[in-house]
């Protein structure tokens, strides 16, 4: 871990909120001539590697999300440097292995508030990111 964070992960979807995330991490690597990591995940937890049609419907589905991602991260990120990553799996454990593979300084994400029923069956990933993280987590509430 380093201060000043110079390598930002923030994981996000299409959801505008979390790529309002997005806007806070530019923030920091500004201020830091650091970079953002832009993840999106496909929340598929299947090994496709003997199953060449998934395989292949999930690379285009990765191209098309790709597609869609990066106008956002331009329109979010302004001139800051910043990439595009994306992988497949459970959230939570994607984002803590993408973070150690970096090394990221710090990872900037937003809480879904998930509450009752929701949070007792699919449980807080951004919960988990911060047990497990190799580095500093930022969690911006949702709503803000």
């Amino acid at each position: 871990m380093a201060f000043p964070f110079k390598s930002i992960l923030v994981p996000v979807d299409f959801d505008q909120r979390p790529l309002k995330a997005s806007k806070l991490a530019a923030k920091i690597a500004g201020q830091n001539n650091g970079k953002v990591f832009v993840l999106h995940i496909l929340p598929v937890d299947i090994d496709v590697s003997g199953m060449p049609q998934y395989a292949e419907l999930i690379t285009r589905q990765k191209s098309l999300d790709r597609e869609k991602l990066t106008p956002l991260a331009k329109q979010y990120l302004g001139e800051v440097p910043w990439e595009i990553l994306d992988d497949m799996g459970h959230p939570a454990d994607v984002i803590v292995n993408v973070a150690q593979r970096l090394p990221a300084d710090l990872i900037v994400m937003v809480t879904h508030g998930r509450r009752g029923l929701a949070r007792l069956v699919e449980g807080s990933i951004a919960e988990k990111v911060l047990r497990y993280a190799p580095c500093p987590v930022l969690a911006q509430r949702q709503d803000q």
